[in-house]
């Protein structure tokens, strides 16, 4: 990096790391830095300089980074300092039209992530930021350092009770489990109370009168099977006015062509030994 951090102080702490806020010595702006606290050891480096490898990409809705520099005695990486804080705030004070509004925006964020063959691997409303605009930008990817978050290995971590339950149970991360982690952070947004472990959310939103679109997202999303929850594809078909009963409707469409195309590649293979 051609510029320095200035006049850092202590701004956030927990998981493994540590959050300053400080100056770029450049432009006097104000930026974040984000330590890694125990670089000794081998997962928890290696799961930041993921983290950081993910940033870099500068995918559309993604927290841009500044710069960094993971051979520090700490490793660290600068991003703009977002005075507007996350949205966990905001949790109960949306509007239906505003919920939606969000929901659609971090959906089309999680598209251009899974679209790169990336997983974010803790989504949750505290690793939201908002900007001096009220655009949305997504932060810590596996998300090493901040609250309550959990990192059990180099591919398993999340933050309970938003997490999916195979994720809580030690498998990896994965697309469905961001997906289960999109619909757990709109739960948050709607009823106004972080969810738990344990909680059925699928069902937990089904009696509540409030934004109904939002609430299909959130039972389709919160299915306690990975292989029956929407892509995220799915999800924004849904939040574009589709119905559940459609997305499953096309999906068994799908599959009986993909079998019936199975079968006559069967029988090509056949025909051709045979002759």
């Amino acid at each position: 990096m051609s510029w320095q951090v200035t006049c850092l102080v202590p701004f956030q702490s927990g998981g493994n790391g540590d959050v300053y806020l400080g100056r770029k010595s450049d432009t006097n702006e104000h930026v974040a830095v984000k330590f890694l606290r125990d670089s000794n050891i081998p997962h928890l480096k290696k799961g930041f300089t993921r983290e950081v490898r993910v940033l870099a990409r500068q995918l559309d809705g993604m927290v841009p980074i500044l710069g960094w520099n993971m051979n520090a005695d700490r490793p660290f990486y600068v991003m703009r300092y977002l005075r507007r804080g996350n949205l966990s705030q905001h949790a109960g004070k949306l509007s239906d039209t505003t919920l939606h509004a969000v929901a659609t925006q971090l959906a089309r964020t999680l598209a251009n992530l899974h679209s790169a063959n990336e997983i974010h691997g803790d989504l949750k409303p505290d690793n939201i930021l908002v900007t001096e605009e009220g655009h949305l930008q997504v932060a810590d990817p596996l998300g090493i350092g901040t609250l309550f978050t959990v990192l059990f290995s180099e591919n398993r971590g999340g933050t309970p009770g938003y997490w999916a339950p195979e994720i809580a149970a030690g498998a990896s991360i994965s697309h469905a489990g961001d997906v289960y982690s999109y619909g757990a952070t709109l739960y948050h947004l709607l009823m106004a109370c972080a969810p738990k472990d344990g909680q059925q959310l699928d069902l937990a939103v089904r009696c509540w009168e409030r934004a109904p679109a939002i609430r299909e997202v959130i039972a389709a999303c919160c299915q306690r099977d990975p292989v029956v929850r929407p892509t995220i594809q799915e999800v924004l078909r849904l939040l574009n006015g589709d119905s559940w009963a459609q997305i499953e409707k096309s999906r068994q469409q799908q599959k009986q062509l993909t079998g019936v195309f199975a079968l006559g590649l069967l029988g090509l293979l056949a025909f051709a030994l045979a002759a």
